[in-house]
Order: C-alpha cells, then structure tokens, then sequence
C-alpha cells in the first residue's frame, strides 16, 4: 500500500489494474488499522504512517518510501556509520526499488542492481539498476567501499562465493551491510547439485517484485554464520540488534586493511 509501490505497479500493469489491487488488499489493511503507526521514518526522514496487514513486523511499511523494519535498521547503521563520510564512498546497493536510496544517492557513487537468470551482468535497464550476479559480478577489484543487501543472501546457493565476490571487489576497511531472515543457526535449505535444485529443507519461497510465484530460499542464517561460512577476507559479525519481535539484526562483513 505504500504509494512509492502503488505508482510502480501502475507504471508497470496500467491504472485499472492498479486500481483493482487496491481494492483487494485494502480491507487487510483496514482489518488492522489498531497496529498502524504514526512516526517519523528512519529511510525517507518523514513524519508518515506505517500501514500494516498483519502484525507481522515486516508488514509494517512507510506510507511513502515503504521502508519496514529492516530497511530501518539498515538505514540506522549507514547514517552511524557514515554520517560524517558518505560523500567519499562508492556504494553498490543490491536492489533496484530500495527505500534506502534518499540516503544513498548523497554517496560519491551509487549503483543500484538486481538479478535477472539469463540476462548478461552488467546490462542496465532504462531506470540505470545494473543487472549483476552477487556471485560473478562484473565490477573491477577493489571497487567499492560499501555494499548493501536486504534479504537477498538467504537466496543465494553458493554463500560462500558471494563473499569471496563481496571480499574482492570491497576496497580495504570496505564493508557489505546486510540483513537476512533471522534463525537460530544457520544450515542449507537447498542446494544446487550438477544443475538441478535438491531440498534438504521443504522448500521455502519468500516474495519478491520480480518473481510472482516467490524466490526459493536456500539457506537459513543464524548468529552461527561466521564459522559456518568462514571467509578469509572478511570479518562477518553482527553489527546492529537484535530489534523487534522477530530479533532483526544487521549483519556487516568488512574487509581487513
């Protein structure tokens, strides 16, 4: 319900059927009007209301950039972390639509990307989002002094690729700001094995803009994950949190000097 949304999916399927998704989700919305908020949002730094259709802390989501919670917490960290310095950073943000771009659009660079199987990497759309794979991306060495993602790790078969990726186009002291559903301990749902999917886990698929029928998760990451997946260029820890009712935290993974 968010209205940045509400504008792309009109852009996207045309004013009526914009109109009648309206219409459908709203008494969802109306249902649980007692948990809506009204604050100012740590994303876009409006006074705005925070609409939800479930008591889910997730679905409670800025009326206008539609941050939730985890966008929140992100946006938290960069502005403590880089407050004084993000005019000097070069920022990869992995996602094309993140409420985190009023902030990050103040950095020297910032490229934002999504991943489409089948396009080439480093093919832009007409919005400029670059598309790229975190586990083969197209980008130089020493590329970039910050990277943020927002739920997209969980979704990735080859974890530990995706930070060595990270690890080589991080400049020294670079940091990969990230969250991901929280877990008790971190274990592979799925996997990839000679081009197919294998479940260890029943299948679980998260939703995602650019894939209506969901996106497979194929791991569970818990506070457990820097010995799970040790990486030798990198200090993963978690940064910020526990917040909330579903414990969100942020994780980072820094570059040694």
């Amino acid at each position: 319900m968010a209205l940045l949304k509400i504008y792309r999916h009109a852009r996207q399927h045309g004013l009526s059927s914009c109109v009648k998704k309206i219409f459908e989700v709203l008494p969802g919305y109306i249902g649980v009007l007692y948990l809506w908020r009204v604050r100012r949002c740590q994303c876009c730094d409006r006074i705005t209301i925070f609409l939800c259709n479930s008591s889910a802390a997730e679905s409670r989501a800025c009326l206008f950039c539609s941050a939730n919670e985890r966008y929140e917490l992100l946006a938290t960290e960069i502005k403590t972390r880089f407050r004084d310095n993000l005019s000097e950073k070069d920022v990869l943000e992995l996602d094309p639509h993140s409420p985190l771009r009023k902030i990050l659009a103040h950095a020297r660079s910032y490229t934002r990307s999504f991943y489409e199987a089948g396009k080439n990497g480093g093919s832009a759309r007409t919005d400029g989002a670059v598309c790229e794979d975190i586990t083969h991306l197209t980008f130089r060495d020493d590329s970039f002094d910050l990277i943020i993602s927002s739920d997209v790790l969980e979704h990735v078969p080859f974890l530990d690729k995706a930070f060595n990726e990270t690890a080589r186009v991080l400049r020294p002291a670079g940091a990969h700001l990230f969250t991901v559903p929280p877990r008790t301990k971190t274990k592979k749902r799925s996997e990839v094995v000679d081009g197919a999917i294998h479940h260890i886990e029943t299948p679980e698929y998260h939703r995602d803009p650019l894939c209506p029928q969901g996106i497979l998760a194929f791991w569970d990451i818990g506070a457990d994950l820097p010995q799970v997946i040790p990486s030798a260029g990198l200090d993963i820890r978690i940064a910020r949190g526990p917040a909330g009712n579903d414990g969100r935290v942020v994780w980072i993974a820094e570059r040694g000097q």
